[in-house]
């Protein structure tokens, strides 16, 4: 009897130090991050490079632009940047602008331009200046080929900048009809990705919207027999860009 009640006072002594004790006892995984060694491509780097990019269904005129970008990322998943782009292009007629002016009489007249005329008063983007926040909710490694492994990062963008309009320059002989010229501000929203080439470069796509105020014909659109800025209209105009960048420091950290 003495000898189980000498037990059960040692099990009542010990359990409150065997509990503290696995309280106290720390995983060597606290705190540890979710990858280890991971190349940090982004992580507080500058990003630089220039490209070409094209608008997609434009009214009167597509636009090829040279179009180069500058970023900074502040984290893995977070950077801002500009970009620029000048239209290098700017007679690159759309298949619609022969479909309107094919249909168009040599002489004007009160209900229709002739088609000089209507080709006079069609504008086109001369240039653009954008700034954007990336958030990158994804990146990786892939394989190509099962041999070849390239990082990737899938990100989304949203910002606002202007753009540039202009016109063809040329005199028309037309009482309810004028280029519209103008600086629009516009809004900036797509989605973009980089492949990497190495630590440093990197193959860069976008596809935007840019939504801005426009009268893309020159026309009375509202009626009033009077072309004035009463006749521009909200527009989406789709680009897509294709840059090389470049990475700098040009040496990527890795973590812990």
């Amino acid at each position: 009897m003495r000898k189980v009640i000498t037990l059960l006072l040692g099990v009542v002594v010990c359990l409150p130090s065997a509990a503290r004790a696995e309280k106290e006892r720390k995983s060597p995984l606290t705190d540890a991050p979710v990858i280890r060694k991971r190349l940090e491509l982004r992580d507080k780097r500058f990003e630089f490079g220039v490209g070409v990019g094209v608008t997609i269904g434009q009214d009167f005129y597509n636009a090829l632009l040279v179009m180069p970008k500058l970023a900074f990322h502040f984290t893995d998943w977070l950077s801002l940047a500009a970009v620029g782009g000048y239209n290098v292009t700017p007679t690159w007629k759309s298949t619609f602008n022969g479909n309107v002016t094919d249909g168009l009489a040599q002489q004007s007249s009160f209900k229709s331009p002739s088609a000089s005329d209507a080709l006079g008063t069609m504008n086109h983007i001369k240039a653009v200046g954008l700034g954007q926040l990336e958030f990158i909710p994804l990146s990786g490694k892939i394989a190509l080929l099962s041999s070849i492994f390239s990082y990737f990062d899938f990100y989304v963008l949203a910002g606002a900048g202007v753009v540039i309009l202009d016109g063809p320059g040329t005199a028309v002989n037309c009482n309810n009809c004028q280029v519209y010229t103008a600086t629009e501000l516009t809004g900036n929203f797509g989605a973009g990705a980089h492949a990497f080439l190495s630590n440093y470069a990197a193959i860069n796509l976008e596809i935007r919207d840019l939504l801005y105020k426009n009268n893309a014909s020159g026309r009375d659109v509202n009626g009033d027999r009077v072309v004035n800025s009463f006749d521009v209209e909200w527009t989406n105009n789709w680009l897509f860009s294709l840059n090389l960048q470049f990475f700098a420091p040009f040496k990527a950290k890795i973590s812990r």
